[in-house]
């Protein structure tokens, strides 16, 4: 297995992302719904993605590793719930808003962690058993996937 990044690094990426989308959005020329092509995101989408993975699937995780021994961790697939809730119709600030504050309430719950605690583990229901340290790496990545398609996104 790859060494993962220290948690105080990771710690700090997880806070600035918002910070850097917020800034990133800030212009006021920001095209919303604007889709690269049929099938693709627009901003709105994704923000809506980020905003429910939020606080759908990662404060889950966390909440479990911290507060159960050796928790389930559900898969999930949030790319599917895109049509079915229907991202694109919704409002693009507010979902960056509400993705700002389930963040906050994100780095809240992992701040102040003892550093045995970032070892438990859990079993997640893809990638077996996983620790709270590796959750924490995975969440980093996935801001920096999104992140990439914001600059995309924001260039078109």
């Amino acid at each position: 297995m790859l060494e993962l990044p220290p948690v105080e690094v990771l710690l700090h990426a997880l806070a600035q992302f918002p910070a850097d989308v917020q800034a990133a959005l800030a212009q006021p020329d920001v095209d919303w719904r604007r889709r690269p092509a049929p099938q693709e995101w627009s901003l709105t989408e994704v923000l809506c993605h980020l905003r429910d993975v939020e606080q759908e699937v990662h404060q889950v995780r966390i909440r479990a590793l911290l507060t159960a021994e050796t928790p389930f961790l559900p898969g999930a697939t949030p790319d599917e719930w895109a049509e079915p809730r229907a991202y694109y119709q919704q409002d693009g600030p507010a979902a960056l808003a509400a993705f700002v504050a389930a963040r906050q309430k994100t780095v809240g719950m992992l701040g102040g962690l003892e550093t045995a605690v970032w070892q438990r583990r859990g079993q997640h229901a893809f990638f077996g058993p996983t620790s709270l340290h590796e959750i924490l790496n995975l969440i980093v990545s996935h801001d920096k996937a999104h992140w990439r398609q914001i600059q995309d996104l924001c260039r078109l």
